[in-house]
């Protein structure tokens, strides 16, 4: 595993939810600009580790 995919699953696992889960449990206050940042980093990172790789073969539909 390279270092790249182990900082995204940590930023994707543990450092943004942490945050989310601190900030409800009122253990810190994040302004509405960082939550929106937090969010759009981590469907970022979550779209880029799960989107097709080059040279996959396309899914099959299903024919009727």
């Amino acid at each position: 595993m390279k270092f790249n995919d182990v900082l995204a699953f940590l930023l994707i696992l543990v450092v943004i939810p942490g945050l989310w889960l601190a900030q409800g449990a009122d253990f810190m206050t994040l302004p509405g600009e960082v939550n929106g940042v937090l969010l759009s980093g981590w469907t970022l990172v979550v779209q880029y580790y799960f989107r097709k790789k080059p040279g996959e073969a396309p899914s099959e539909t299903p024919s009727k």
